[in-house]
């Protein structure tokens, strides 16, 4: 093996410099190249960390999760955990207590006295994860009634509460002696909007008329439609693209900062949105032929409590499939969309961007036809959502604004990666109705 010499060290003082923007000094001594082979190790290491995070299930990445807290009584806390991602999530045995109105901690008596069970949660699945409290708190002094539009609140992690990996979740201590909860009404993409579900594919109808809350009958109700998708694709005349999602393809921060929620400070304006890549739509029904095919999904964020300042459940808003533009060979060629097929001829009025590899679609008309009963719909399917009107004035204007603006702020996380778009953006031919 080759030792160690000058040209080793010049690339590693190369590396360091381009990642660090630290320009190193170029005096010759043992001190100096000592450091920098230290500095070096440490940026590997760094580096090599960051690369290890990247895999875990992580908000950063496009990952979701829902939560909800009941208390039984005794310390002993139940949360609900539907996992919306790819990812399994497996939970830390640690938390914080949080008091919503003077953000502080409650400091427990003993951290370590906090037991958790069923902390794993696997991919797009829900699980209960419970939580016992009775030895680390003055559960006595939590089960007090807090003033009005005041609540605990957990912040749970799956990576010692690193950004992106942390995850709140409110908690009412105070105990009753009947509690009674009222459950949303059950309704399917069929009964919210009938129009929808006549374009679909007669045979794929009765999966978008279903509904039910149970995981395992929910992932064979899957599995049959995915099943019956493959037969129709065999079956078409001609040829049907699969959507494609990039990761590197998402929207940029285009440095202005709009007004969604006048109530919201300006810095926390765009935390009321969220991103994702989903193979569901809002009523958990694939979107896709297969669980390989995800949109690029706009979401609003709603607080779980009135006057909460940012959300806990999320409403999605903007549908963006995208595709590979060499894959597209002719303006006959089909795309399957949430149950139904449609030529890219057809497609072209709802085209938002374009560059050398991707076109991207603002298909949203296809997972709803009218604003306000959608949202109504997706609101009454969530038991930890707070609606009036300020929200829903919020809700509408985070479309109004994706909806106009979403093709211009799609672009490349690493740019210079990829070639200019075409066209910075184009503006809807379709604005659904609010």
């Amino acid at each position: 093996m080759d030792s160690f010499n000058k040209t080793n060290l010049q690339n590693i003082k190369d590396i360091f410099e381009k990642k660090t923007c630290v320009k190193l000094d170029s005096r010759r001594s043992f001190c100096s190249y000592k450091m920098v082979l230290v500095t070096a190790v440490l940026l590997i290491l760094c580096l090599s960390t960051t690369a290890f995070a990247v895999n875990r299930f992580s908000s950063l990445s496009g990952d979701d999760l829902g939560l909800s807290a009941v208390y039984n009584g005794n310390g002993i806390v139940s949360i609900l955990v539907e996992n919306r991602s790819d990812k399994e999530i497996q939970f830390q045995s640690e938390l914080r207590l949080m008091q919503w109105a003077t953000s502080e901690e409650i400091e427990p008596l003993a951290k370590q006295n906090v037991s958790f069970r069923n902390t794993k949660i696997p991919a797009h699945s829900s699980g209960t994860m419970t939580i016992d409290l009775s030895k680390a708190y003055n559960m006595a002094l939590l089960e007090k009634p807090l003033a009005e539009n005041d609540w605990y609140y957990f912040v749970l992690t799956n990576d010692h509460f690193v950004f992106g990996q942390d995850w709140m979740c409110s908690v009412d201590f105070v105990e009753r002696d009947i509690i009674q909860t009222e459950y949303p009404t059950p309704v399917t993409p069929a009964e919210a909007d009938a129009k929808l579900t006549a374009g679909m594919a007669e045979e794929l109808r009765p999966y978008f008329e279903s509904y039910t809350t149970d995981p395992a009958e929910k992932k064979k109700l899957s599995e049959e439609y995915l099943a019956l998708c493959q037969k129709l694709l065999e079956e078409v005349d001609g040829t049907v693209v699969p959507s494609v999602c990039p990761p590197d393809l998402t929207v940029i921060d285009n440095g202005q900062i709009p007004v969604f929620d006048t109530s919201v400070p300006m810095d926390m304006q765009l935390q009321l949105t969220g991103l994702h890549r989903r193979t569901t739509d809002g009523y958990d029904k694939k979107i896709g032929s297969s669980d390989m095919e995800q949109a690029l999904v706009l979401s609003a964020y709603i607080p779980q409590h009135k006057g909460e300042i940012d959300g806990g459940a999320d409403v999605p808003l903007i549908y963006v499939f995208t595709y590979e533009k060499s894959e597209i060979t002719t303006p006959q060629d089909y795309a399957f969309i949430r149950g139904r097929f449609m030529t890219f001829e057809q497609m072209e009025q709802y085209k938002i961007y374009e560059d050398e590899q991707y076109i991207c679609y603002d298909v949203s008309h296809l997972f709803y036809s009218e604003l306000r009963p959608y949202v109504d719909s997706m609101v009454s399917q969530r038991s930890d959502a707070y609606f009036d009107e300020q929200i829903w004035e919020r809700i509408q204007n985070i479309y109004t604004y994706y909806k106009e603006n979403m093709g211009a702020l799609l672009g490349y996380r690493n740019s210079q990666n990829f070639g200019e778009p075409e066209n910075e953006g184009y503006a809807p031919n379709e604005m659904l109705p609010n």
